[in-house]
């Protein structure tokens, strides 16, 4: 839905003459799903000035997590003619360009490799729609990784488990191996779509003697509340760590987590949709990278799992479950 409506809604003439703010939302209505991106970016929105029904209108479209519905979705949004089109993932983010090559295009956040190609392969100077904010790159997987495997030095079959029909994790596991170091671990792919087939991938996982599970951040497996739910289950039933770069992972009982703040992510994308409303090209707004990172440990699921994590390791988190 869109931002609550104002108690006193602006004349129907006034209405029209108002911008118009398309979003297109992969996710499902779930509040904890929404309250993670959705929220914060119309709440950004507000502090900026906008209030649908006076200071803008906002049309808005959900997947509820099936991301066959997005092209429909995206194309229905543009046919409103929107002044900027509002959308995160990747494949929301593929389906919002593919339906326009004139409506300016913010992406709250998906993956670099993603956002670059849509772009026009540069981040620095978009060339075409398309701008935004990246979450996901092999960087950020490589950092979290390595966090896992220091916390659980010995941690010998890693599963990653990915989404099989993204792009961006088409070389993983292999992209991930500088995260190894000198630890002799080997990294397993491991593949679901979402709900639909987690449990096929967590019976590999076992079949695998997989000790410690590395979860990719995409909708469908890491934001989605109940497939994230079967890999903990999953995870502690077998006595394996288990970290991502979602932060909710290690809230709800990974051990670790680490990755870019969607608040700020929110604030920026927010900052951006005001930019282009207020006359901004597309080409004038970079593509930009996370600047704002964080870390979460959570030392009851440590301690269930017999770890220790050490002083040094704690002192680098950002937020410490007990």
């Amino acid at each position: 839905a869109a931002l609550a409506a104002a108690p006193f809604a602006a004349p129907a003439a006034a209405q029209e003459k108002l911008p118009l703010l398309a979003i297109l939302s992969p996710d499902t209505r779930d509040p904890a799903v929404l309250q993670l991106l959705n929220v914060p970016f119309k709440l950004a929105l507000g502090k900026l000035g906008y209030e649908p029904g006076r200071t803008i209108q906002i049309a808005e479209r959900f997947a509820d997590g099936d991301v066959s519905r997005l092209p429909a979705l995206a194309a229905e949004l543009v046919a409103l003619q929107p002044r900027v089109l509002f959308t995160h993932t990747s494949p929301a983010a593929v389906a919002a360009a593919r339906a326009t090559l004139s409506i300016p295009i913010v992406i709250g956040a998906t993956n670099e490799a993603t956002l670059v190609e849509l772009a026009g392969g540069t981040l620095a100077r978009p060339s075409t729609n398309v701008t935004g904010f990246s979450i996901t790159s092999v960087e950020i997987d490589i950092k979290c990784l390595a966090l896992l495997i220091e916390a659980a030095p010995a941690a010998r079959q890693i599963g990653v488990l990915v989404h099989p029909g993204y792009p961006p994790t088409r070389d993983y596991p292999a992209a991930l191996k500088p995260a190894l170091g000198v630890s002799g671990a080997v990294l397993i792919r491991l593949e679901s779509s979402g709900l639909a087939d987690i449990d096929a991938a967590l019976a590999k996982a076992a079949r695998e003697q997989v000790d410690s599970l590395y979860v990719y951040n995409n909708p469908q497996n890491a934001a989605d509340p109940e497939a994230r739910q079967r890999v903990l289950q999953f995870a502690a039933a077998a006595g394996i760590p288990v970290a991502s770069s979602h932060q909710d992972f290690a809230r709800d009982g990974a051990l670790i987590a680490m990755g870019p703040s969607f608040a700020a992510l929110a604030t920026g994308a927010a900052g951006y949709v005001d930019k282009i409303l207020k006359g901004a090209k597309i080409s004038d707004l970079p593509v930009q990278r996370p600047s704002v990172f964080t870390t979460i440990i959570n030392l009851k699921t440590a301690k269930a799992l017999g770890l220790t994590i050490l002083p040094l390791l704690l002192a680098r988190a950002d937020e410490v479950i007990e």
